[in-house]
């Protein structure tokens, strides 16, 4: 009989988990993916210069095994990037061990040992909350960009913002449907959570192409580098200005550039294929709406 799987002993997230050229459409890119346990690889070999035996054991395994990985992550971003391919990050057999930040909406700092002695007396050098709470180690297999990353999300974020509340905005035309397309959306609906339920709705206008167009010209459209140019980023900023106070966006479809400019905005972007507004805002607060990024563009 063969011996079981053991997962491998991870202490960091990446927050950004896409990368691909500029100005190529991501539907016709081929992709490579890196698994969460080949992040962490790197990480410790590349960044924090450990040598083979602390990675190892780090990671809670043998140093053959790390060597695996490590060469195997290696490899799958030289061929990305020399070949031109997206990279996605996603998926693997895992387990999160150190704590991450209590405060992870918006923080994405993961407490390194000689942290973990202060937990409870020093706050998050980026946001400056009291980091005294730490979540329990969480097992992980499959892939970020399914129901499981949102679970690990849920965890770390949803159940923090049961307690203090959350205001969540959706992309629609029609105040029932959510919109296909971020940017060319005519309004927002924004739910306000509290107490893990539907506290209230209010609707709100917001900017869209159609308003550029007719300042810009009727011409007007993306930078072919498809929403990473400056101009693009300031009409991000314009839309997010009406949900400044809103810590998720969900939206049927939306160019990577957007999707970026929301995360950097501390917005949580969320693409679905759920077309109902209250059903996707319910499941979104239950954690089971998936962040289905194969559908940015």
């Amino acid at each position: 009989m063969p011996r079981p799987k053991k997962r491998c002993r991870v202490a960091f997230l990446p927050d950004t988990t896409y990368f691909k050229p500029a100005g190529v459409p991501l539907r016709t890119l081929d992709e490579v993916c890196v698994t969460i346990e080949e992040m962490e690889s790197l990480r410790l070999r590349d960044i924090e210069n450990l040598d083979q035996e602390q990675c190892a054991k780090y990671m809670n395994v043998s140093r053959a095994t790390f060597q695996r990985i490590l060469e195997s992550a290696r490899k799958k971003i030289a061929v990305g990037l020399l070949g031109g391919k997206a990279i996605k990050i996603d998926g693997g057999f895992f387990e999160l061990d150190a704590p991450q930040c209590c405060c992870r909406i918006g923080c994405n700092q993961d407490l390194s040992e000689d942290m973990l002695a202060r937990w409870s007396t020093e706050s998050c050098s980026i946001c400056h909350k009291q980091c005294n709470d730490a979540p329990v180690p969480v097992a992980m297999s499959g892939g970020l960009a399914s129901e499981d990353r949102h679970s690990l999300e849920q965890y770390n974020e949803i159940e923090i913002r049961r307690k203090t509340g959350m205001k969540i905005a959706v992309v629609t035309d029609d105040e029932v449907t959510i919109s296909q397309h971020f940017g060319r959306a005519s309004w927002y609906v924004v739910y306000t959570v509290e107490n893990g339920k539907i506290a209230g709705k209010e609707k709100r206008p917001k900017m869209g192409h159609s308003h550029f167009a007719s300042a810009e010209g009727p011409h007007s459209a993306h930078d072919a580098k498809h929403g990473f140019d400056a101009a693009s980023q300031q009409k991000h900023a314009s839309m997010a200005e009406a949900i400044k106070d809103s810590q998720v966006l969900i939206a049927g479809g939306m160019g990577m550039g957007a999707y970026e400019s929301m995360k950097s905005y501390k917005i949580e972007p969320v693409v679905t294929d759920v077309t109902n507004i209250d059903e996707a805002v319910r499941l979104y607060v239950d954690g089971k709406l998936p962040n289905l990024i194969n559908r940015l563009h």
